[in-house]
């Protein structure tokens, strides 16, 4: 017997002009695209969306991404840390707010933030 409940529960399609937006913006706020943290900060969000996170847990996203790479989640966390702790400030800065829409602050800005603000950009691309 199917439930009406199935709709809901279903993963979310992503778009090739999703998939790119996110690799574009990537670039364009300073994550070095030359090391793995790039690619699984591409899968990260991918991840997050397609399961419609409303909080963003980023331990259920490491051990995902752990198990999908053969790797200890903890080795993904260190990856993707390393790439966001070693982002290009200055394009950071200088183009958060253009592709965000949001002004950008040191101050609120984490791993999690940014995952959020990359949702909620893709959210907009839906319609």
């Amino acid at each position: 017997m199917s439930s009406s409940y199935e709709t809901c529960t279903k993963e979310k399609v992503i778009s090739y002009e999703q998939r790119l937006f996110i690799k574009t913006a990537l670039r364009r706020i300073g994550i070095n695209s030359n090391n793995n943290g790039f690619i699984l900060f591409q899968k990260a969000i991918i991840y997050a969306y397609k399961k419609d996170m409303i909080t963003i847990n980023l331990e259920e996203i490491y051990k995902y991404l752990g198990k999908k790479n053969s790797q200890p989640h903890k080795t993904i966390e260190s990856i993707i840390r390393y790439s966001f702790y070693n982002v290009n400030i200055k394009k950071l800065s200088t183009n958060y707010e253009k592709i965000f829409g949001l002004e950008f602050s040191m101050e609120f800005f984490s791993i999690r933030t940014l995952i959020e603000d990359f949702i909620d950009i893709l959210e907009s691309m839906e319609a």
